[in-house]
């Protein structure tokens, strides 16, 4: 199909069927790179592939771990690849060099990782299965456990937590990586400053219900929580950075025995809270419970997928009206996680049998679109051509454009054409773009006519795009 027949307006459209699959490995999670020309899957084996979404081809596999992986992460330039394991690692891949950068045993099955966002990173956040996040410094190979505060009860009945070890969390940074959100147990998503990990706000989510994962959009300015009481909560996130005050673990627990916490919201500011909750999603009917949650592209649509044991089925919501718009199905299969690429209208899914399925709107061709004054016809007419239409007589108007375009193609011969400076193609609005050179964005392979069992690892050249 020719995509200049395509309507230019169809990328507003929401995916609607599986266009294709991909089958390396038993991929358990993914991640997508910034501009979305490469996707990271972490398998059930140890291994990490990496795929290139154009060509729908392995790009690169290795091999860091001994368990199952978990949750994979890139850096903001596409060099680095952070993933965790449940074989207690987390291990840093250098993709530039094809070698691995950093590896650091644990304490705990790793259940998810959150990367620096920097251009070199040098520190991450780890949480487990079992315990309290940890922020890994990978230069020191120091891991310091991020403070945990839990609230029992309301207003002088709050405490912080007897033992930090049998708190569950997820923590994730902040767009800047100055902010760390922790989400806990008990439905509460505690902002810690990244430097010097104290409280700047403590903020209750409605129902008090178990935060099983957060994730934040393109931009940082909002932040999707999906929690253990079958709602997917939408919050808006306001930067307290600059302007709040920071408290230790003993401090904020002086500060809550002597305050009326309200039962959701922030509990240190209420009028002037770090996440402000705009909206929530779930299913009334079955009453599903969300293996995994995602931004659209735009921040437009947030979709869910079900936990449902044999059913691939995704909820795709509108943000801003909350209403919902479509359901997708797919085989039956159950779904381990799900991502919206970060340009096009398109998800990657992962299903339970370990295939990653890219879902696609419908394409139908527009030819109006590739010829502007093209009039699409729906059914036949009788065309009456004009009286001077086939004469050779030439109208002065189409002479006088012929020697436009002769003018301009002389005058362009004698003009120096650059063929070496490379310019940058905008990809994001300009509030996102970010000045960054050299980054990574495909990994083309080498190929091999016979490759003897000790080269299966295929041979590859980076390639930098300014």
């Amino acid at each position: 199909m020719n995509r200049r027949l395509l309507d230019v307006f169809q990328s507003v459209e929401l995916p609607e069927t599986i266009e294709e699959f991909l089958d390396d490995g038993v991929a358990q999670c993914i991640a997508f790179n910034r501009r979305g020309t490469l996707l990271a899957a972490g398998c059930a084996d140890g291994q990490v592939v990496i795929w290139d979404t154009e060509t729908r081809g392995v790009a690169q596999r290795y091999k860091p771990h001994s368990g199952a992986v978990t949750s994979v992460a890139w850096s903001k330039d596409g060099r680095m690849l952070l993933s965790g394991s449940l074989d207690k690692t987390v291990s840093l891949w250098d993709l530039q060099d094809n070698r691995q950068d950093h590896q650091m045993s644990l304490e705990g099955a790793v259940v998810h990782v959150s990367l620096e966002p920097s251009p070199a990173p040098s520190k991450c956040i780890v949480s487990f299965a079992v315990g309290p996040p940890v922020l890994v410094e990978f230069s020191s190979d120091l891991a310091r456990q991020l403070p945990a505060f839990i609230m029992e009860g309301e207003g002088k009945g709050t405490k912080p937590a007897a033992n930090n070890s049998m708190v569950n969390a997820v923590a994730l940074f902040d767009k800047s990586g100055t902010l760390i959100y922790m989400g806990q147990s008990k439905g509460t998503i505690t902002v810690l400053d990244a430097a010097s990990l104290k409280f700047l706000d403590f903020v209750k989510v409605p129902g008090a219900s178990r935060i099983v994962s957060m994730t934040l959009n393109r931009k940082g300015t909002r932040l999707l929580v999906n929690c253990y009481d079958r709602a997917v909560r939408l919050f808006e996130i306001c930067h307290p950075g600059r302007r709040r005050r920071s408290y230790t673990a003993a401090d904020l627990k002086t500060r809550l025995a002597s305050a009326k916490v309200p039962k959701q919201g922030s509990a240190l500011l209420p009028e002037e809270a770090s996440l402000k909750l705009l909206r929530e999603f779930r299913n009334e009917v079955e009453r599903w419970q969300w293996r995994g949650v995602a931004f659209s592209n735009d921040d437009e649509h947030i979709v869910g997928a079900s936990n449902a044991k044999n059913e691939h089925i995704m909820y795709v919501w509108n943000a801003v009206v909350g209403n919902l718009e479509r359901i997708l199905e797919g085989p039956k299969e159950g779904a381990l996680d799900l991502l919206w690429h970060p340009l096009r209208s398109c998800l990657a899914s992962v299903s339970t049998t370990g295939k990653i399925y890219l879902w696609a709107p419908i394409y139908r061709e527009n030819w109006s679109a590739f010829a502007p004054d093209f009039e699409e016809l729906e059914e036949n007419r009788e065309y009456v051509e004009r009286e001077d239409e086939f004469d050779i007589n030439e109208r002065p108007e189409d002479r006088a454009l012929a020697l436009a375009e002769e003018a301009a193609t002389t005058a362009g011969k004698d003009a120096d054409v650059d063929i070496m400076t490379m310019e940058d193609e905008p990809y994001f609005s300009s509030d996102e773009e970010e000045e960054q050179r050299q980054q990574l964005h495909y990994l083309p392979v080498t190929i091999h006519k016979a490759a003897t069992p000790a080269e299966k690892y295929v041979q590859w050249q980076p390639i930098y795009c300014d």
